[in-house]
């Protein structure tokens, strides 16, 4: 599968950074209390940075795109 665009992809690298942890966080506060939303938030935050980390430096998607 080809590379998308250095455009687009640090928007989505952007959106996987903060879109999950803080919403499994806020979802995790509200059915589950305080403490383990943020519980909940830190273990989903570690999950994204671990995505990002394995497409920016597995994936080569730190490099701009050759013309």
């Amino acid at each position: 599968m080809k590379r998308p665009p250095y455009y687009y992809r640090i928007p989505i690298l952007m959106a996987i950074l903060c879109f999950p942890p803080i919403g499994s966080t806020q979802l995790g506060w509200y059915f589950f209390g305080k403490e383990i939303g943020i519980n909940i938030g830190m273990v989903v935050g570690v999950i994204s940075v671990t995505i990002a980390a394995y497409l920016l430096y597995q994936k080569g998607w730190r490099e701009d795109d050759e013309d």
